[in-house]
């Protein structure tokens, strides 16, 4: 994977530098742990057996999207809807966005995600094309070494096979605030996808405020996730003051009132998340399903 990112023809936030001379570096715990991340986030959004946990919660999103943002049909002229997916990790609602016809433009920090969504989304070539071991590196909860060693074919749908129109699906790597606070991005979307996102934020009112700003007058802002501030405890493992905004959701909607965005929809539902499926031991997040519209 890593020689597809080598080259000068590689955008330069992407290209991964040529080895050093010597004994290799020791690969630091953290960035080990990232990798492993990056495996459990391929079998969830890119294999078959996670199909069910990503309808839980990218099935809504997309529901409500259809429901209240209609893909004009060819003969009408009309551009598509254009709809950004913040904290888009591997790419897959980007995708499935995109193949529902909307002008879709993932966002994402972590060079981890965008090294790995690239390759996916640029270089597959058919379903099952890669095996991955994703639980291999756990040995808690397995009911047989069969289920941990076990393989997950990934993709279990090619991008280039999704039936994409060329020139809707784009993915812009970059923090979300610093990205899209800026004034040109103002009244600019159709749309906003957030899933298990707006707790990953230092402030999640910066966050509200900036989704207002971005959609148009009557645009649309579907949220599912819970509240898992992943601030809120960095200063126990970062050494140092982390800013961190924390709320209930009950003040999330009043913040979301605040700036403009109306809530016309509000509905618990239960989710996993990156879950090995045949595991002893499941988290279920008991989410948000938030539909706002822009006043």
């Amino acid at each position: 994977m890593l020689e597809s990112f080598t080259g000068d023809d590689v955008p330069p936030h992407l290209r991964v530098p040529p080895p050093k001379p010597g004994p290799p570096e020791p690969i630091p715990p953290s960035d080990v742990e990232k990798v492993r991340y990056v495996l459990k986030n391929l079998a969830r959004d890119w294999g078959a057996e996670a199909a069910e946990e990503r309808l839980q919660s990218h099935g809504p999103i997309l529901a409500e999207l259809e429901a209240r943002l209609p893909v004009p049909r060819p003969e009408e002229g009309k551009y598509p809807p254009r709809v950004l997916v913040p904290g888009a990790g591997l790419g897959r609602l980007v995708m499935e966005c995109a193949r529902r016809g909307y002008d879709t433009e993932g966002n994402e920090f972590s060079y981890y995600m965008l090294l790995t969504s690239s390759y996916i989304l640029n270089h597959s070539e058919r379903s099952g094309q890669f095996t991955i071991h994703p639980w291999i590196h756990s040995n808690n909860n397995h009911v047989s070494d069969a289920a941990q060693l076990r393989a997950v074919p990934v993709p279990d749908v090619a991008p280039c096979e999704a039936g994409i129109v060329p020139g809707c699906m784009s993915m812009c790597a970059g923090d979300f605030v610093e990205v899209y606070g800026q004034a040109e991005h103002a009244g600019q979307w159709d749309a906003v996808a957030t899933c298990f996102f707006i707790d990953t934020a230092h402030n999640v009112v910066e966050y509200l405020e900036i989704i207002s700003r971005m959609l148009r007058p009557g645009g649309v802002w579907v949220n599912f996730g819970p509240l898992l501030f992943h601030w809120a405890d960095a200063h126990t493992y970062l050494g140092g003051e982390e800013m961190s905004v924390e709320m209930s959701l009950e003040d999330v909607e009043k913040v979301a009132d605040s700036v403009g965005l109306d809530i016309v929809k509000r509905e618990m539902r239960d989710s996993l998340y990156t879950a090995d499926h045949r595991s002893m031991c499941q988290t279920v997040y008991r989410c948000v399903l938030l539909v706002a519209v822009k006043r």
